[in-house]
């Protein structure tokens, strides 16, 4: 039987209502810098990926002055995030049974002020943000610098996403993949990358434990 002692969640639309925003703060740098806005397929395709490194590949000559722009307005609004229902009850029921860290896109700094502000950081480890890796997500080297810090092998720890990015990181990194739907993620994407389980609310997360453990 699979002893599981950690979970690793990805942050922002996982256990953060924060993509709307990171989008809208993105795409208000875009408009400032540019003069034009995001079509729908870019804002699409931003969703879980490092924003400051896309950006660099969009507009390598002004991503900085973009980045910068949409950082200072998503601060201005960051007391609007909040974490989704149910998520409080989940980690207050796994904290005592098990390790928990946050692997995620977002620069380590940013993230860590954001779960603070939320009341969530202290559930956690730590945290493995986008600048502390030379590779992200879908990468697996985010994930295995995470189980490396907690000191346990992909036997004994499940990574819980909302994107297909999130999916294949963990199985490029051995782990057992668990799609969060209950936030941005949608089945119907996230099947198409196999992951090992499917949970609709976060609560369903401490039942799927029980039964794997």
């Amino acid at each position: 039987m699979t002893l599981i002692r950690a979970v690793l969640f990805d942050m922002d639309g996982t256990l953060l209502d924060s993509e709307g925003l990171s989008n809208i703060a993105t795409d208000y740098g875009v408009h400032t810098v540019t003069g034009r806005h995001l079509t729908e397929e870019e804002n699409k395709s931003l969703t879980g990926r490092p924003v400051k490194k896309v950006l660099a590949e969009w507009f390598p000559e002004k991503s900085n002055s973009i980045y910068e722009a949409g950082v200072e307005y998503y601060r201005s609004r960051i007391n609007e995030i909040a974490c989704y229902p149910g998520i409080r009850e989940m980690l207050d029921n796994l904290r005592s049974r098990y390790k928990m860290a946050i692997v995620t896109s977002t620069h380590r700094d940013q993230a860590v002020e954001i779960l603070k502000n939320v009341g969530l950081l202290d559930y956690f480890e730590f945290v493995i943000g986008q600048d502390d890796t030379m590779m992200n997500k879908p990468d697996p080297e985010p994930v295995l610098l995470a189980m490396k810090k907690l000191q346990v092998s992909s036997r004994n720890c499940i990574f819980v996403g909302d994107q297909p990015y999130d999916i294949i990181a963990g199985h490029e990194a051995g782990l057992i993949a668990v799609a969060a739907v209950w936030g941005a993620g949608t089945k119907d994407v996230l099947d198409a990358y196999h992951p090992d389980y499917v949970l609709r609310r976060p609560a369903d997360l401490l039942n799927l434990l029980r039964s794997i453990s």
